[in-house]
């Protein structure tokens, strides 16, 4: 990016994912005082399957008479990308569009330059893991930033690690990062350490992290909640909370084959045995010398190194190689040693006096070192070389083509070489190729006092090979040609995964037919299946519907996202400028036509001088910010819109209706009881907001025990015209406890009158009268807005028996979880299906409902079409009725949702039945 100029002053905000990465702001000091302020910023992570979905949100403002140009700096992981990045600016929202680098760039200069609020996100040259984010602020004006990117997570010693690290260099009043995990086996050693900076200690994986909540609604999910106060984060440090916010987990695995997950023509397969005794191996450690690695270097190689020898197995081979100008090898009687107890000793005497001088040889060191690993003769050995230096060559051969050339025609084992990056002075992009090239990877070691750790945390990832030379082959007709990702590997690690995605023509797949050949320990290795058992479907077993929906595109997209980045190593290792070009292409079409941001492509995002702009999606005028301004007051119409819109509420008497995806019609039941019984309607343990409410009856409903006719099956007859309603509901979550009865009601134990055009704000949470006093919305943070509604009788109605009542509407249920259940809370996120319907004689028109999703299992329920009434807004609803107070339609039964029981103080809460 170019460098800032004209004295902007620059505000660097930087999200890091990974074992590298952080989220840092820092500002820059220079003549005038500061005008920018981060207000928020919420990370949240949806980890479904392995493949995570995170988004961050974070709102900036500048207070300077001219335009700030504020920086973020955002590092991923080599499986994520940015799949969205927009920029809310007074109100309107411009999403980022992908475009070529050099397109992408000129866009977003010409819009900085004028003042305009743009933001530009593109890779740092020779490292595909860098993006940076550039956002220019107009003068006075709040920008919100949303940026969302995916990750396959990656395994890595037997754990899936979600990483990331915040430090936003100030106390933020609301700092809040969640972590939803799903998963289709059993989860498995689910640790959250405490936040800590980028060096590594023997430690840190012990404690656990107190500000941290872990909940886990089932064997196969779990949600992390980290919202560490104002007050926690001065606690911690003046500049507020700083570090890697660490998720690790596991999860069980019943075959060697591995499992296959499918979805819309496009499968990935996950593969990772157990329980395979590791082979033999023969190791070569090359090792730089030269005088640039004097001091503290190595020292930090020694020390990993001797670690390193004391974990080499008994069976292996092994030699060490140490070079400056010339090569030196430790044993020369012959070209590897076996590991035994002298063998250890004598190396690790030769690592200690090595003495760091000269130059550097790296062609020599390659060279010979190749040759020695494959001048040994010995069968059923995984070979492997780990390489390590810091800088580039200065000696012998310094032309990288010709360098690679030569490795190229030495190593004709193709043994895989793992180069080890030290430090900021190492050719990092000459050595990510080498390895490229030579089955093998780069990793970065960072010049810090935790090397060592790098180092040997870098060698545990490879030191047991289980199995070599390993191919994939899918053997059915609906595997689409050449559609398949990288199909061999020449080695594989424990605790690591292979994964494979691809193409197929059938949208429905309930087996695949796969071989995998290798070699293992005991020789040559074949498995073969055909089975079902292993394949899983996204869409078909999803827990829900919202799940479901957000996995419509994820296998297409990891196998787009691998494609690119197979593609881009193939045009590291292509020599050849014609095939380069072409690679170029390919790579490039695929990430415009994915919305990719590789090292090919940018995203751009302007605001267009003639305001033609997306709006943004806020439900029914009201904002999701709790920091946003709603005015005075909820007027009369607004407060009409909300109960209108409305997809599930529950009112006169009370009529429960609600609104599922995958149906036209609602779905309504009726719920018969006594006066003070109490039903809990929502209860979500993840949002921690619960809402119950009060039965209160008609003047004539006064003796409880001759309204009511209880039965065994949880049904209820009424006995006479009593009615009953909802007299009091209770709302409690965001530490707020809110008691709403027809003439009062009362917040955190402080009474409020019923009056028109009144705004409380508690905590995050704020309440709102509209115009005529009838209808309060209650406004959680992050997509929860509720409404009850007043319905208020005249004196001569109260004097023939009726009552004052209230409706309960769930306006906006964005941010409900789907664990969310209640009598209402439980549609949410359900599935409901009419399967067929009948029209009778006498005109009434039947049908079957099929309920699923987050249930315990399907069923099947008979309803009648009718027409219930929204007194919110006097209009009739059309709806299928379900008699005995919802029975088959809800979890159990209705008394099962009994808080209290005004008939039966004493008596036990029922068993949840298994419907």
């Amino acid at each position: 990016m170019a460098d800032l100029e004209y004295g902007f002053r620059c505000l660097c905000v930087v999200l890091c994912v990974g074992l590298s990465s952080c989220f840092t702001n820092s500002l820059d000091v220079d003549f005038r005082p500061k005008t920018t302020k981060v207000v928020s910023l919420h990370i949240k992570s949806s980890i479904l399957y392995r493949f995570s979905s995170t988004s961050v949100t974070s709102t900036i403002i500048n207070d300077d008479v001219r335009a700030t140009e504020t920086t973020f700096e955002v590092t991923l992981p080599d499986a994520a990308f940015i799949s969205n990045f927009t920029l809310e600016i007074d109100g309107n929202i411009y999403p980022g569009e992908i475009k070529e680098k050099d397109i992408a760039r000129n866009t977003y200069e010409n819009a900085r330059w004028t003042g305009q609020s743009a933001g530009h996100i593109e890779t740092r040259p020779r490292d595909t893991n860098k993006f940076k984010i550039s956002i220019n602020i107009a003068a006075f004006s709040e920008v919100t930033f949303v940026l969302t990117y995916n990750e396959l997570l990656q395994r890595r010693r037997g754990n899936y690690d979600h990483t990331i690290y915040v430090n936003p260099g100030q106390i933020v009043d609301s700092l809040l990062i969640e972590v939803m995990i799903q998963e289709s086996r059993a989860i498995t050693q689910l640790h959250v350490p405490p936040l800590r900076n980028d060096i590594l200690t023997e430690r840190q994986n012990i404690i656990s992290n107190t500000y941290a909540t872990v909940r886990r609604p089932s064997l196969t999910s779990a949600y992390i909640r980290y919202n560490p106060s104002p007050e926690d984060q001065k606690r911690a440090s003046l500049k507020g909370m700083a570090g890697l916010f660490v998720v690790e987990y596991d999860v069980e695995r019943t075959t060697n084959i591995g499992e296959i997950l499918v979805v819309n023509g496009y499968f990935v397969h996950y593969f990772a045995p157990q329980g395979i005794p590791r082979m033999k191996r023969k190791i070569l450690f090359i090792l730089d010398s030269s005088g640039s690695m004097i001091g503290t270097k190595i020292n930090q190689v020694k020390t990993a190194m001797s670690e390193i020898l004391s974990n080499l197995d008994k069976g292996d081979k092994f030699n060490i190689i140490q070079f400056a100008g010339d090569v030196t090898k430790w044993w020369n009687h012959t070209a590897l040693v076996e590991v035994n107890q002298f063998s250890i000793s004598a190396a690790r005497n030769f690592i200690n006096d090595i003495k760091a001088d000269g130059w550097t040889n790296i062609n020599d060191a390659l060279s010979k070192g190749l040759e020695l690993i494959q001048g040994d003769d010995d069968k059923g050995y995984a070979s492997l070389v780990i390489f390590l230096t810091d800088g580039a060559a200065t000696e012998g051969e310094t032309d990288q083509s010709k360098i690679l050339d030569n490795i190229s025609s030495i190593n004709k084992n193709n043994v895989p070489i793992f180069s080890l990056s030290f430090g900021e002075d190492a050719d990092y992009g000459f050595l990510k190729k080498m390895s490229a090239q030579n089955d093998g990877f780069v990793r970065k070691i960072y010049e810090a006092s935790d090397a060592s750790l790098q180092l040997t945390g870098f060698y545990g990832e490879i030191a047991s090979t289980l199995l070599s030379n390993l191919t994939f082959q899918y053997l059915d007709d609906t595997i689409v040609g050449k559609s398949i990702t990288n199909t061999i590997y020449p080695s594989f690690f424990e605790g690591s995964e292979i994964v494979i995605a691809g193409h197929i023509s059938e949208l429905n797949v309930s087996a695949m037919n796969l071989e995998v050949c290798g070699t293992s320990s005991k020789g040559p290795l074949e498995w073969r299946t055909s089975t079902g058992n292993n394949i899983y479907d996204l869409i078909q077993d999803a827990p829900s519907e919202s799940i479901a929906s957000n996995f419509s595109d994820i296998t297409e997209k990891i196998w787009a996202y691998m494609s690119i980045k197979q593609v881009l190593i193939r045009r590291l290792r292509e020599r050849n400028n014609t095939a380069r070009m072409e690679l170029k292409k390919k790579a490039l079409d695929l990430a415009l036509k994915y919305k990719f941001v590789t090292p090919l492509t940018s995203m751009v995002v302007t605001r267009p001088q003639d305001e033609n702009v997306i709006q943004p999606s806020a439900d029914y005028g009201l904002n999701d910010s709790p920091h946003s301004v709603w005015g005075s007051a909820l007027t009369g119409s607004k407060g009409l819109a909300l109960a209108g819109n409305s997809p599930t509420y529950v009112d006169s008497d009370p009529h429960f209706i609600v609104r599922v995806k995958g149906l036209k019609d609602s779905v309504c039941f009726d719920v018969m009881g006594n006066s003070g019984d109490v039903y809990n309607l929502v209860k979500d343990e993840i949002s921690g907001i619960i809402v119950n409410a009060e039965v209160a009856v008609t003047g004539h409903g006064t003796d409880k025990n001759s309204t009511i006719t209880n039965h065994q099956n949880g049904t209820q007859k009424r006995a006479s015209a009593v009615k009953t309603y909802f007299g009091e509901i209770s709302i409690s979550g965001d530490r707020s406890v809110i008691n709403v009865s027809p003439s009062r009601w009362k917040v955190n134990g402080h009474i409020y009158k019923w009056q028109p055009a009144q705004t409380i704000t508690v905590h995050k949470t704020k309440l709102v009268t509209d115009g005529t006093g009838k209808m309060i919305a209650i406004m959680f943070p992050h997509k929860i807005t509720l409404l009850i509604v007043r319905h208020m009788r005249t004196m001569k109605q109260l004097n023939m028996g009726q009552i004052h009542f209230l409706g309960f509407y769930i306006v906006d249920d964005r941010g409900f979880s789907w664990y969310t259940h209640g009598l209402l809370g439980q549609f949410i996120y359900r599935r409901i299906s009419l399967e067929k319907k009948k029209r009778s004689k006498n005109g009434k028109t039947r049908g079957k409902l099929k309920v699923e999703g987050n249930t315990k299992r399907m069923r099947r329920v008979s309803a009648l079409l009718g027409r219930r009434v929204n007194l919110a807004t006097n209009s009739y609803v059309s709806c299928w009725m379900v008699q005995k107070n919802g029975r088959r339609l809800i979890d159990g039964v209705f008394t099962d949702y009994l808080v209290r029981n005004s008939t039966a103080p004493q008596r036990k809460k029922r068993k949840r039945s298994k419907t």
